[in-house]
């Protein structure tokens, strides 16, 4: 895969019998280190304009996202455990922890795709399941729709 990279992520949250979806499109930069993905991009936040950078480092069985800029998180995601972290916003900060029931991680030539089933607790009291998609695509030839 090249360094240019477009990345898909596409979430679904379920809360109280109701699901709210998130889908996003943006540029990025790939990298494989020492048997890990890497994936940078950035994100705006739409209070203050600030950015946040994420990274996304995938291995075989685990992922971690990292959260930098206006809001700050360290999410760890292994399989039948429960990571708890600090997730610190511009309106405070809150206990969230990622009890990670399954993880998928494929790749191809130009395609790296993963998809991590969780419950998300905050303030450890269980608060929704979710699912979260991240297709990661060379720019040249990505053919991602956010209908998809």
């Amino acid at each position: 895969m090249t360094k240019d990279v477009l990345v898909k992520i596409t979430g679904a949250h379920l809360m109280e019998g109701e699901t709210e979806n998130l889908s996003v499109i943006t540029g990025g930069n790939y990298y494989y280190k020492n048997g890990k993905h890497y994936v940078i991009y950035e994100e705006l936040m739409d209070e203050d304009g600030g950015v946040i950078r994420n990274t996304i480092k995938a291995g075989s069985d685990e992922v971690d996202i990292i959260k930098s800029g206006g809001t700050r998180a360290h999410m760890m995601f292994r399989v039948h455990e429960t990571n708890v972290s600090c997730y610190i916003t511009p309106y405070g900060q809150m206990m969230i922890g990622v009890a990670t029931d399954r993880i998928r991680i494929s790749e191809e030539e130009d395609k790296l795709h993963i998809q991590i089933d969780y419950t998300l607790e905050i303030n450890y009291e269980s608060a929704t399941q979710c699912q979260i998609d991240i297709e990661v695509c060379s720019k040249a030839t990505a053919k991602l729709n956010l209908n998809d």
